[in-house]
């Protein structure tokens, strides 16, 4: 057996898809040092998700990826849902909307290519080293760290690595949950698709396809429809009592009900059983779990991946607390925070797949009259809003409304003219956004300010100028759009504490108050 390497890293990642490339890259631009270890030599070709939101383009953002995501992505107009006979039973508009984390609500696109841009990135940080072609075999976890034990694949050669802790994103049969012994839980909802990725020459169009996501709910055979980017279209075919694997070889039929078959080209078929899964826990003392392998759901919301982005906005951070040598306990927080969102979201979706899947044609017909007829009424819009954080590290009651939410992002004007989305002008990390300019702090608060490494930002009034601002802010913008502005007298704020992961930790009504919120907030980074 060979050390793999002899210095202690600081965290080791098992699992170099889109949850594993984000976290690196998350950590690598804290500076920590990170190993990512991951079995297969190369990209997977094939795309499997193909959808992700606002939120993770936010955090792809600020890893200043965003315009090198964009040109393989397309930008979804709107959803509509139809019954057998072609009647519009919902439909959602988002087109040419932008949703409040400052991009579109949605996005399609090629898993490989992003994967591509997501990997190059993680690389290409100082601190991030990769192993490919390496297995996780075995885990010794004591007081100081982890010691990985991993195979190499090609010669079956083992070798261990040490790193303080350990994030588990391998997947949906991941191996460092079944080594940990984490359990996972079953949500009761499991249904046997089979899924069907095609190219096609020319445009989407020209072959008389949807140009938007379409749900057939039809109880003969429940099938979505997906242009994805580019080239890339995808069907998901919902399989009957009795059928299996044996649909692979069907994929013509199937197809020819939306296209002439040779108009395409089949690059999968895949049988897939979409299930409602979470775990019960989401760590052990230094072994932690992300992405598929601590949650899987069923794609009607499109929701799988994000899921997996969110859990390494989520985690990165409080990593990197912990390994500056705030308090352990902060990592509880992941579970906290993170577990009761996903169920919630799950949730959505197992309930909205109930409504898709359903085979029996009576109750199908009463399913259409009420989406047609009722709160489903075709002509709906906007971007789907997903539940904030109720508890884990967020402000202590009473709780201003917005804690938990997602701080919005919008165009401001930085003091050198220039024009761009919030944080561009603000950086990652923590922010405090005052409402106007910034109160003055007690000097506890400004201690507390430096422990998070925060920056105090002054969103000014459209119109302001911003050139000549006196006081302590480290960021001073005009808020052209007057987005900020809503925002803050809305929700009656006058300042407003966000996390690195753009969860608003707390807000105050009164711009004094702040500093008590700051003093707290040191308090308890040293007891959690």
């Amino acid at each position: 057996m060979n050390v793999e390497d002899p210095k202690v890293v600081d965290v080791a990642i098992v699992g170099f898809g889109p949850t594993g490339a984000t976290l690196a890259s998350l950590l690598g631009r804290e500076g920590l040092t990170t190993v990512v270890v991951e079995r297969e030599p190369e990209i997977h070709t094939l795309p499997r998700a193909v959808h992700f939101d606002h939120e993770v383009m936010r955090t792809f953002q600020a890893l200043g990826l965003a315009r090198k995501i964009l040109p393989i992505t397309g930008p979804v107009r709107g959803y509509e849902f139809r019954n057998a006979r072609g009647q519009l039973l919902m439909s959602i508009d988002v087109q040419g909307q932008i949703a409040s984390q400052g991009w579109r609500p949605d996005y399609m696109f090629h898993q490989p290519s992003l994967e591509r841009v997501l990997r190059d990135d993680a690389v290409g940080r100082d601190s991030v080293s990769v192993r490919l072609g390496r297995e996780l075999v075995g885990l010794d976890e004591d007081d100081r760290g982890v010691t990985l034990t991993l195979r190499d694949v090609g010669d079956g050669r083992t070798r261990t690595l040490r790193a303080r802790y350990v994030v588990g994103c391998d997947g949906a049969a991941s191996p460092t949950r079944e080594i940990a012994g984490l359990e996972i839980e079953d949500l009761a909802f499991d249904e046997p698709w089979l899924v069907v990725d095609a190219t096609v020459e020319g445009s989407v169009a020209e072959l008389s396809l949807p140009e938007m996501p379409l749900q057939l709910c039809d109880p003969q055979r429940p099938t979505t429809f997906i242009p994805v980017a580019g080239p890339y279209i995808r069907w998901e075919f919902m399989l009957l009592p009795g059928e299996g694997e044996e649909m692979k070889d069907r994929v013509r039929e199937l197809v020819a009900a939306w296209v002439d078959p040779d108009a395409i080209r089949v690059i999968r078929s895949a049988v897939y059983r979409f299930h409602a899964l979470v775990g019960e826990r989401w760590r052990t003392r230094r072994v932690l779990l992300a992405g598929d392998a601590v949650h899987q759901m069923p794609p009607f919301l499109g929701q799988g991946m994000c899921a997996g982005m969110r859990d390494a906005a989520n985690l990165a951070w409080k990593l990197a607390l912990v390994l500056r040598g705030e308090s352990d306990a902060l990592l509880d927080t992941y579970q906290q925070e993170r577990a009761p969102h996903v169920r919630q979201v799950i949730g959505i979706a197992v309930e909205m797949g109930r409504i898709i899947c359903t085979l029996d044609p009576q109750v199908a017909a009463a399913r259409d009259a009420q989406m047609i007829d009722g709160a489903g009424q075709p002509g709906g819009g906007g971007a789907m809003r997903l539940p904030g954080l109720q508890q884990g590290f967020l402000a202590p009651e009473p709780r201003h409304p917005l804690t938990g939410s997602l701080a919005v992002q919008a165009q401001v004007r930085g003091v050198d003219g220039s024009e761009a989305l919030l944080d561009d002008h603000v950086g990652p990390g923590f922010a405090l956004l005052w409402n106007g300019p910034p109160a003055p702090l007690s000097e506890k608060a400004r201690l507390a300010l430096a422990r998070l490494g925060a920056r105090q930002v002054s969103i000014l009034a459209a119109g302001s100028a911003v050139e000549n601002l006196p006081g302590s802010a480290d960021v001073v913008v005009e808020d052209v759009e007057g987005s900020y502005e809503r925002w803050f007298h809305t929700n009656e704020a006058a300042a407003v504490l966000v996390r690195p992961d753009f969860a608003v930790y707390g807000a105050t009504t009164e711009a004094k108050e702040m500093s008590a919120m700051l003093e707290a907030l040191v308090y308890r980074l040293a007891s959690d």
